[in-house]
């Protein structure tokens, strides 16, 4: 188990993973861990771990203390260096997901995510909510049973990898598992807008079936010419189950057809996004599960403001560089408040 090639945090998390896990070797582990600065990590791992109905091991509740000191001195920390990380970036990644991952929703895709980009040797950096989560946001989430072929995601990285796109997709692709294809990923500073509030258009296909093609064609084109169509949605009123008619024809922006394949655009944001299969099933007064093999081809991003007026936002941060280096480097440094006849000194 004392591996040098594999790191502290690896080894206390397959200890933990055992069938019968060795509490003691656990426990040794943890000055390696802290250490690396892996321990609020290695307590977020711990906590997902589950021992049977009834088993307190005493030294397991001694680890969960000594642990949960250990991620409360690591999460302070970082609390005070956040705001100084100049090395601190956002590594946006296009990939694909097939269907061997349609099945997951957006919260354990972003898990499986997370733990593909620790595994290449790029661990996100961790929030600081009193249970820290990687810091990887999805683009416009993917509805549960499709897939895409070019998906967006943001993931918080320090220090940002200086490897070529190449390289680093090569070692993302290593890690990622069956379904999860990485496709292209750039470093942008810290304060680019998220991807999600960027996303505008989302380009979708479907295979529509030859016994439908007549009706669906007939439908679609009566779509296209009316300027309001409502679909039906089950939604609650007062509390109460009830049918609802919503106005969808705004969020179709273009629709053509290239021999049995229907290809649609929908207008989406980060608040607003009508699923695709009902709404295609809502326009062709069909039951959803007759909608099957859909398939985002991609989502379309708006040009974000904050690089275009990166010069705004660099000032900030050069400003809060120079005023620690100057506090870090000026022991002598005076503030002399009006009201008093001595100054503070700090340092």
């Amino acid at each position: 188990m004392n591996n040098p090639s594999v790191s502290a945090l690896q080894r206390f998390e397959q200890v933990i993973g055992a069938h019968e896990p060795d509490w003691d070797e656990a426990f040794a582990l943890l000055p390696e861990v802290e250490k690396e600065g892996g321990a609020e990590e290695a307590q977020a791992r711990l906590r997902h771990h589950r021992m049977p109905k009834g088993v307190h091991p005493p030294k397991l509740k001694q680890l969960k203390i000594r642990l949960g000191v250990a991620a409360e001195k690591a999460r302070d920390r970082r609390c005070a260096e956040t705001r100084l990380d100049s090395e601190r970036g956002i590594l946006r990644l296009r990939y694909g997901r097939g269907e061997a991952l349609a099945h997951l929703n957006p919260a354990q895709f972003l898990s499986l995510l997370s733990r593909a980009l620790q595994a290449a040797d790029l661990p996100p950096v961790m929030s600081l909510e009193r249970t820290p989560r990687p810091l990887v946001a999805l683009g416009h989430p993917l509805p549960v049973g499709l897939t895409g072929h070019s998906e967006w995601a943001d993931a918080e990285i320090s220090p940002m990898p200086k490897d070529s796109e190449d390289m680093l997709l090569e070692r993302l692709n290593a890690k990622a598992p069956p379904g999860l294809v990485l496709l292209g990923c750039v470093a942008l500073p810290a304060y680019a807008t998220p991807v999600l509030e960027l996303s505008r258009l989302a380009h979708w296909r479907w295979d529509c079936p030859a016994g439908l093609r007549p009706v669906a064609k007939t439908k679609l084109t009566a779509f296209e010419r009316a300027t309001s169509f409502s679909i039906e949605k089950v939604g609650k009123i007062g509390g109460q189950k009830t049918v609802k008619q919503i106005e969808v024809r705004h969020h179709v922006a273009a629709l053509s057809w290239e021999n049995g394949d229907l290809s649609f655009t929908t207008r989406i944001s980060a608040r607003e996004a009508l699923n695709p299969v009902k709404l295609l099933a809502g326009i062709l007064g069909l039951e959803s599960d007759a909608i099957n093999g859909m398939e985002r081809i991609a989502v379309e991003l708006a040009d974000d403001p904050r690089i275009q007026q990166a010069e705004r936002f660099e000032a900030k941060l050069r400003n809060i560089y120079e005023d620690a280096v100057l506090l870090s480097s000026s022991p002598n440094l005076q503030i002399i408040d009006d009201d008093d006849d001595e100054p503070m000194r700090l340092g």
